[in-house]
């Protein structure tokens, strides 16, 4: 297991729900993960601009609350009760959580959502084998 993992997410996977027309966001927890925050700032003309930037490092041997992780193409043919993914545009949240909820309801609740950005798949690596989400 990578050293410093230690903290808990819970992914929001997306899904277009075709009789509704709208996403579904599908939770699943994610134990022994490394969650680094970061204050990313840069000087322009109009003046100090300041993001929040997040770095994830997941292990493949976190526990993936019982689930399997499959690419993101595939997700939308996956169980949601047995798969998970790790796509740009999905939601995280730093604490566990089983419920169907939206951004807004994560937002509303937890007071901060992590937007996936970015996904690097370093699970072929000699050592340290993991995934590394880049959000804010």
């Amino acid at each position: 297991m990578m050293k410093e993992c230690k903290d808990v997410i819970t992914v929001f996977n997306a899904r277009m729900d075709a009789e509704g027309g709208y996403d579904v966001y599908y939770p699943t927890t994610i134990r022994n993960v490394s969650v680094f925050l970061q204050v990313a700032s840069e000087v322009t003309l109009s003046g100090l601009n300041a993001a929040n930037k997040v770095t994830i490092r997941i292990p493949i041997d976190a526990d993936f609350s019982g689930k399997e992780y499959v690419e993101p193409v595939h997700f939308a043919a996956a169980d949601p009760a047995t798969a998970f993914t790790l796509k740009q545009g999905d939601v995280i949240v730093e604490a566990e959580e089983t419920e169907q909820l939206n951004p807004v309801e994560l937002k509303a609740k937890y007071g901060s959502v992590i937007t996936i950005l970015g996904v690097t798949d370093n699970r072929k690596r000699p050592r340290a084998k993991h995934w590394k989400v880049v959000g804010t």
